[in-house]
């Protein structure tokens, strides 16, 4: 696959378990597609503002648009704003709205309808990925990346379009969700980039979430994204020499030191060999073209990073199966 292949949608969900790092991966592409040239959208479905964060940006009430750059763009979708805005569209008096809209009745319909929050917000996706500036005739978006929610949460999201759309076979509800399932299905237009690091509880979840979107929901699913993957020269035989050479009996602050140095060696490599064998069974497992990112030794994100991870991640989509890395020492977080 390559960068063309992927950013050549015209929508993307990013999907995955809370903290293996989805935004990260999310801002690199987006970062990638607008260097590009494409008008990217960046998406955050109920965020707190970390994409926002990461681009020193202010956060915006939702449906609010911020320029983040020449080609790229942020906004935050939640479902009760989405439903306000579409019922503005759709109500032609501003008095009656505004009527609705405070009411007891219809706050409590917000919050107690089943699956309505999930389904205006995809719904507000859909919009934007198909919506057209009035000035050029053109979309105004070439690409719309979505940061989305942790692994369940996403779940229910993709798939209340398509429960909507067998739940109501006629009417209103029926031809929207129909025009929303008809865009996440088509492989040409969208694709699910699952991001995941190599360890056992979010390899669980993420081929769980594969296997649900390709065998339940019928989804397309099209990058795997493996992500801070530890990687370095040091191996056990390494270890093995340094203990060899500890320096026994030597300065107390000397002895201190070769400990905490044999310590943080031998994390390192229980660390490579842990994430070794978590990437190959990810990769029988989850038939996608997989891309490593490697950890980075950073003690905090920023855009300097997350560029540094956008080019690395494009030159991991030249090939099927990639490895995006200089070998990254010692130990950080992203």
């Amino acid at each position: 696959m390559t960068a063309a292949d992927l950013l050549g949608r015209r929508l993307l969900f990013v999907v995955g378990k809370g903290g293996v790092g989805k935004t990260t991966v999310a801002s690199a592409l987006a970062i990638e597609a607008a260097r590009r040239g494409s008008r990217t959208l960046l998406v955050e479905v109920d965020g707190v503002g970390r994409a926002a964060q990461i681009f020193d940006a202010a956060v915006r009430p939702p449906g609010e648009v911020v320029q983040l750059g020449p080609a790229l763009f942020l906004m935050n979708v939640e479902g009760s704003a989405s439903l306000a805005e579409y019922l503005m569209m759709t109500v032609p008096v501003k008095r009656v709205l505004q009527g609705v809209l405070n009411s007891k009745v219809y706050q409590y319909f917000v919050a107690a309808a089943p699956g309505l929050k999930e389904l205006m917000t995809i719904g507000k996706i859909w919009f934007e990925a198909n919506r057209v500036d009035e000035a050029t005739g053109q979309r105004a978006w070439d690409l719309v990346i979505v940061d989305a929610p942790a692994t369940g949460h996403s779940l229910q999201y993709l798939a209340m379009p398509q429960a909507a759309f067998d739940t109501f076979t006629t009417g209103l509800v029926h031809r929207e969700a129909s025009r929303v399932v008809e865009l996440l299905k088509d492989r040409e237009r969208t694709g699910v980039v699952l991001v995941t690091t190599a360890e056992e509880m979010p390899f669980n979840e993420t081929v769980g979430m594969y296997r649900r979107l390709r065998d339940d929901l019928d989804l397309p699913s099209a990058l795997l994204v493996v992500n801070r993957v530890h990687q370095s020269d040091l191996t056990t035989a390494d270890v093995a020499a340094l203990e060899g050479k500890a320096e026994k009996g030597a300065a107390p602050d000397a002895e201190r030191f070769s400990r905490e140095v044999l310590r943080r060696a031998r994390e390192e490599v229980g660390w490579v060999q842990i994430n070794e064998r978590y990437v190959a069974r990810l990769r029988e497992e989850i038939a996608l073209p997989t891309s490593i990112l490697p950890l980075l030794f950073t003690e905090e994100v920023g855009l300097a990073e997350i560029k540094q991870l956008s080019g690395l991640l494009a030159a991991a989509l030249r090939s099927a199966t990639a490895t995006a890395a200089p070998k990254a020492r010692g130990r950080g977080k992203r």
